[in-house]
């Protein structure tokens, strides 16, 4: 005869009273932050500052003036770019999960604040929303809307795994906010808002393929493991940093660019400096933090920009 199993405190604390314990009645345990899940996974900061720079854009163009109330077209403009970078994002931690499982376990994929069935349906309606507000701006935002939307489902699934063209294509579409700003009054006839916010996209491209591959090196650890054939993994860490601080440098001499052409003034240039500055600390900082610098050095020179603007 065996020996009867001991009951649980549970089962104890049930048979006393007369009844019977099951597993399934124990209590759930509760994951913390879970709605909170579905702010952080879109990174508000990052598509904060993607909507900012469609307005940046567009006081450059001439779009609008500052202090003014901006008109309806820029403000379904940045609730667009606001969107599909939210989109893009939840996109990216659907197709990461087992990267993040070992690079960042804390996500509200990996740590199970959220599954990736309701990241997915949350994922697709902001897309979809994002492409329809879009069609009420003009036909050049909409088209421009929806080739970032496959832009960033293709980086997320397969290009981010392609090495240096995950990087272009998320630093392209970076570019784009800026160009979308200039493409709320823009005609075939009329070229000219396009080419003043075009110094701007470059910029950006340049600094964000340097943040880029910065990025690649800090992840390199959870890439090696997925597969990913990244920068950093195939060509090794001092390459790949090497390359990355490259492009920090040929976007830093550029940034004077703005301030030479005339399209944005003295108040610019002060405070771009500062942004240059902390790009160059980046270069030179230890190689875990390279990344963080230059994400706060492009915040600043997206002040500077804004700066600029409205007192150009």
């Amino acid at each position: 005869m065996t020996e009867p199993e001991k009951p649980t405190s549970n089962d104890a604390r049930s048979a006393s009273m007369g009844y019977e314990y099951k597993k399934e009645d124990a209590p759930k345990e509760k994951v913390k932050g879970a709605g909170l899940a579905y702010v952080e996974i879109i990174r508000p900061l990052n598509c904060v500052m993607a909507a900012v720079a469609v307005y940046i854009a567009a006081v450059i163009a001439g779009v609008t003036v500052v202090p003014s109330i901006p008109p309806l077209g820029l403000g379904l403009a940045m609730v667009v770019v606001f969107l599909i970078c939210g989109a893009g994002m939840v996109a990216n931690d659907i197709y990461d999960i087992e990267i993040d499982r070992v690079n960042k376990p804390k996500r509200p994929l990996p740590s199970g604040r959220m599954s990736a069935r309701s990241a997915k349906a949350y994922a697709a309606a902001l897309f979809i929303i994002g492409i329809l507000v879009s069609y009420f701006i003009n036909i050049y935002a909409f088209g421009v809307a929806v080739i970032a939307s496959l832009l960033l489902v293709a980086y997320a699934s397969k290009l981010k795994k392609v090495m240096f063209a995950g990087n272009v294509t998320v630093s392209l579409l970076v570019a784009l906010t800026f160009i979308y700003g200039g493409l709320l009054n823009f005609s075939l006839n009329n070229f000219q808002q396009l080419l003043v916010v075009l110094p701007l996209a470059v910029l950006a491209f340049l600094s964000n393929i340097g943040r880029e591959l910065y990025k690649t090196i800090e992840d390199a650890l959870g890439d090696k493991k997925a597969g990913a054939d990244t920068f950093a993994v195939k060509y090794g860490i001092f390459r790949a940093r090497t390359i990355a601080s490259a492009f920090i440098i040929i976007s830093v001499f550029l940034s004077f660019v703005p301030f030479v052409l005339g399209t944005l003034g003295m108040v610019y240039l002060m405070v771009v400096i500062i942004a240059d500055i902390i790009f160059i600390a980046a270069v030179l900082a230890p190689v875990r933090h390279a990344s963080k610098f230059t994400k706060f050095a492009m915040l600043i020179a997206l002040i500077a920009f804004l700066i600029g603007a409205i007192f150009k």
